[in-house]
């Protein structure tokens, strides 16, 4: 039976660090190096989104498209780390690189770290140059991601690095099909991704999938927390939180 380290069933999480979506708490944004030192600060874990850029490194950064966060246009995967140094975040914050996170962080905290390959065409890249940064970091971190694919990768190079599925019930996504949606929501390949752990939309809780996969003894973790309400069903329902906006 897997045993999962303590940090991931009892340490909460910070989403994307501790950012700005916490009034009065910070006003760094999101998956900003200033955002992991204030989660750091406050003895959170960290969540944080990788993206591959055109040469090969990897941008910590969410979305697809540069505009929300930097007020440019075009996509972040068309950039070569000499031009993503020309793009800031809010209050003119680096987008950091993998490397100067895992430098950054250097074992302090444990890493939640999501592969943004859900909708990618190939599995493959993203997860080569992930694999190549980690596999010379000695500090606690865990995987996760959309694509059981993406996780089947690590499963077969790191089978010991812990690999979560995550999931929702996908109510607002019509860019997938449905019968894809049907089978992502309820867990059905994990017999691919075989995950250590499951990260699940705490709106979505409870259901009958997370249910059996808690009971199968896989640690089941809420996201995104950013409510009282939120944070009372996570409590309920899962064994940590993914939270942003509020201190648990």
């Amino acid at each position: 039976m897997y045993s999962s380290p303590a940090w991931l069933r009892e340490r909460p999480i910070a989403h994307r660090g501790l950012h700005d979506a916490a009034p009065g708490i910070t006003d760094a944004p999101e998956n900003s190096l200033a955002a992991i030192d204030a989660a750091i600060a406050r003895g959170y874990g960290i969540e944080l989104d990788l993206r591959l850029l055109a040469d090969g490194h990897v941008a910590v950064f969410h979305d697809a498209e540069l505009t929300r966060m930097t007020g440019a246009r075009g996509p972040i995967a068309a950039l070569r780390r000499e031009q993503l140094a020309e793009h800031r975040l809010p209050g003119g914050h680096e987008i950091p690189l993998l490397r100067d996170v895992l430098a950054r962080v250097d074992g302090r905290a444990p890493l939640l770290l999501e592969l943004k390959s859900e909708r990618a065409g190939e599995v493959g890249p993203l997860e080569a140059a992930v694999f190549d940064r980690l596999s010379r970091y000695a500090g606690p971190f865990a995987l996760q991601s959309f694509n059981p694919v993406s996780l089947a990768y690590f499963r077969a190079r790191a089978p010991t690095w812990l690999r979560g599925q995550l999931s929702y019930d996908f109510h607002d996504d019509r860019s997938i099909p449905g019968w894809k949606q049907f089978i992502l929501r309820r867990l059905l390949l994990n017999v691919v991704s075989r995950p250590h752990f499951i990260s699940y939309e705490v709106g979505s809780l409870p259901f009958w999938a997370t249910t059996l996969t808690s009971a199968l003894g896989l640690p089941l973790l809420a996201w995104t927390v950013d409510s009282p309400q939120a944070l009372a069903r996570a409590r309920a329902r899962a064994d940590n939180i993914i939270f942003e906006g509020l201190l648990p």
